[in-house]
This record gives C-alpha cells, structure tokens and sequence, in this order.
C-alpha cells in the first residue's frame, strides 16, 4: 500500500509537471496515455522543423532540376489505384518532358508499377519535404495527401501558405455533406467535381469560387470503359467506419458491422444461391478496415475474403453486381449501368457519427434498393440472378439523370485544366 501511494504521487508529480510544458493532463487517464500525447506531439514537431528547414532552402532549391517545374502527385501514400495514380499515367505517356514525381511508400504492392512510369518519392523523406514546398502543382485525391502529414498540416492551414497550385481530384463523387471540405476550411486552386448535382453543391453550399470548381470528372473513369470481360461475380465492398478503425479485433467483432456482414456471408440461402446460379462473391473490405481482415472466415467454397489490396478498378469492371452500404464505389459500379444493392443496416449511426445526409437520398434518388436487413439483401439479390442481372429501368432512368453522357478523356481534360492553370499563373 505504502510503495502504491508513493507510486501514485510520484505519478501525479510527474503528470503536473508534463501537462504544463507538454499537455493538459485528462481526468481519468494513466500515464501511457499522456506518453502517446508526448510523443505525437513530439513528432508533429520533427514534422514542423523538417518542414521550417524545407522553406529555408525553397528560394535555392526550386531552381534545381529535381524539383524545378515539378508536378506532384500523391492519393495516401502508400498505394496508386485512384485518380492520382491514372492522371499521373497520363502525364508520362503525353507529356514525358515534364518534371512529374509520384509519392509512394517503396513498401507498397503497387511501387514497382508506378517507378516504370517514373520518378516516385519517398513518404516522409526530406525529398518529400522539399518537393511539398517546391512543387509548381501538387495534385492528390485526398485533401493535402502530398503533404507529409495531411492532419496536422491541414489543421495548420498550409495549404494557404504554401507555394505552387493545389489541385484535389477527390477520389470519389461528394454526396454527403462534409463540412472540413468547404472553402472556409481548405483553399483548393482546382477542386475536380464529376455531376451536376455535385457541381451545385460546392458553389452554393461549399461555397468555393467558380472558377476553382470544374466538372471533369473521375480521371479513373477513363478505365472503366476499357475492353473487359466481366465474370459470374457479386462483389460485396463496404465503406469503412470510424468509430471502429482503430477498435480491437474483439470490441470490431461484437460490432454490428462485423455481425451483419458476418451473418450475410455465412447465410445458407446465400450458399443456396451462389451455388444454383453458378456464381461466385468476393468480399472486399475498405483500406482502412482491412487490418480487420482475419476476423473473417470463408463460410462457403464460392465465397472469397479478399486479403490483398484490391485493384478496385478491376474488381467492379469484372463483377456482375455491388453490394455496399454507404461507399461511393456504387458511382462507378452505376456508371457502367450495373446493378447494385445497397445494404445499410446502421444508416442511423453512421449518418450521425461519421458523415451528415447530403443532396443524395438513397430511396429517392439511389440506384438500387436499400435493405435494411440480411434478409432483405437476399431477396434483392435472388430477384436479380433470377432476372440475369438486368437494371431495372427505374434504375436505368435515375442513372441517366444523374450522371453526364459517358466519356473517356477525363484525364485529357484534367491535364488541360492544369495547364490552364499553371499558364495564368504565370508558370
């Protein structure tokens, strides 16, 4: 008891004396919280002086041919699927003079494609720190993704301090309303949109300059209609959940998104299905939840739980059918004009813990049916075996009205909106 109350003062000692230098001490918390507080803060200052040191040597270093003229482009730095990694593909085979660099961790599965195209960059290597404030453009799918830390930097507001164009491609259509993407909170030179409803929304309630916002579309998209084969496969990819990307295996596992899938991929009228209809399913979790991979179990022979990062692009040009919750993967699986169902079991917490309701309301305006229950996406998913997997023409029609006619030169279009960019800038 006696060395338990020394221990405990010595604590609170130290505890006080920390969280007036370092951080506030939280009531409840022991001191291995207040060590990764330290250390995140720590290390968002090695971030900020490699960063302070960067600066220092721009006026020198951006007239060297590495980071002279360059074009940056980076989606989350350890991985090239998205629309980054397509226009980049662009750039090099169109316009192979110019200084263009793409981000990616040397570890990733996708590395050895993106260095035969080019120049890559090290995460996080003072590299990375000089071509973040040399770059003339840097050009990403998520917000500050060129950054060597896009929380921290985003939180900072370099974006308006730092030199060069910035371009976001987005990587996926908006439809939720996501308040840290309005002009107040970012400053964007190029923010890509792909539909009208889209379009209207970042001007009006975003309220981004017209002359940022352009309808070019997903740079991705250009894939999509690329000669295929499509094989006798459903494709079940759900969004991630933030609530739960960083829960341990047990506390995802007593989840009710861990439950509902688990219960769809194991029901034995689904088996009865795949099996009668000679199809297979492969089930695709978010890069953010796939750590949570093993806690899934192959139920059936036809089922596959996929451990590999997916070639997404891939995946929904092959598969017959999408089933998702809230992903906005539906909008490229609607573009081909395929069907899909949309399983959303907890549209109430996730509509209230991650994102609000945007201008798209899955029951009026969505592209399939929206099921509530494992029951519910069986008989959806019967009714489109049974009918060969037509969309129905409600769904057809609401297709249509949405999106603009299919094309295939939205990075054509994005690279000329770049150059645009750069030549009214002077650059």
């Amino acid at each position: 008891m006696i060395v338990s109350s020394c221990h405990e003062e010595k604590t609170g000692l130290a505890a006080v004396f920390l969280s007036k230098f370092f951080v506030r001490w939280p009531a409840g918390k022991d001191g291995f919280y207040l060590l990764r507080r330290l250390f995140r803060r720590l290390g968002y200052a090695g971030y900020l002086l490699c960063c302070i040191l960067a600066f220092c040597l721009y006026p020198l270093v951006r007239h060297l041919p590495p980071y002279k003229g360059l074009w940056l482009f980076a989606e989350r730095g350890n991985d090239a699927q998205d629309n980054a990694f397509h226009l980049f593909q662009f750039v090099r085979k169109t316009a192979p003079y110019l200084s263009a660099a793409y981000l990616i961790d040397r570890k990733s599965p996708d590395f050895v494609r993106v260095a035969r195209l080019g120049r890559t960059i090290q995460p996080g290597s003072f590299s990375h720190y000089l071509a973040f404030v040399c770059a003339d453009v840097k050009i990403s799918t998520h917000i500050m993704g060129y950054s060597p830390n896009p929380y921290l930097f985003t939180k900072l507001k370099f974006d308006r301090m730092l030199p060069g164009k910035k371009v976001f491609l987005q990587h996926g259509i908006l439809y939720n309303s996501i308040s840290s993407l309005s002009a107040e909170r970012i400053h964007v030179d190029l923010f890509v949109c792909s539909v009208p409803k889209e379009y209207h929304e970042l001007l009006t309630l975003y309220h981004h300059p017209k002359r940022v916002v352009q309808p070019l579309g997903l740079c991705r998209y250009d894939r999509l209609f690329q000669a295929h084969s499509e094989k006798r496969q459903i494709l079940v990819m759900p969004t991630w959940r933030l609530f739960l990307r960083n829960c341990s295996n047990r506390t995802f596992q007593d989840s009710g998104y861990f439950q509902s899938f688990h219960c769809l991929l194991c029901h034995r009228k689904l088996h009865a299905l795949l099996e009668q209809y000679d199809y297979e399913l492969i089930f695709q979790l978010h890069p953010e939840m796939q750590h949570f991979t093993p806690c899934f179990t192959n139920s059936h022979p036809r089922i596959h739980i996929s451990t590999a990062p997916p070639d997404t692009q891939s995946l929904l040009m092959e598969s017959k059918l999408l089933i998702t919750d809230y992903s906005s993967v539906f909008f490229d699986f609607s573009y081909l004009k395929k069907p899909l169902i949309y399983f959303q079991f907890d549209s109430e917490d996730f509509f209230s813990a991650q994102y609000r309701p945007g201008y798209f309301e899955f029951e009026k305006d969505g592209f399939g049916p929206v099921c509530r229950k494992v029951d519910e996406v069986l008989i959806a998913l019967q009714t489109y075996l049974a009918g060969n997997m037509q969309l129905p023409s409600l769904y057809k029609k609401r297709v249509d009205t949405f999106f603009p006619p299919p094309r295939t030169d939205h990075c054509a279009q994005t690279f000329s909106a770049i150059q645009d960019l750069l030549s009214n800038s002077g650059k």
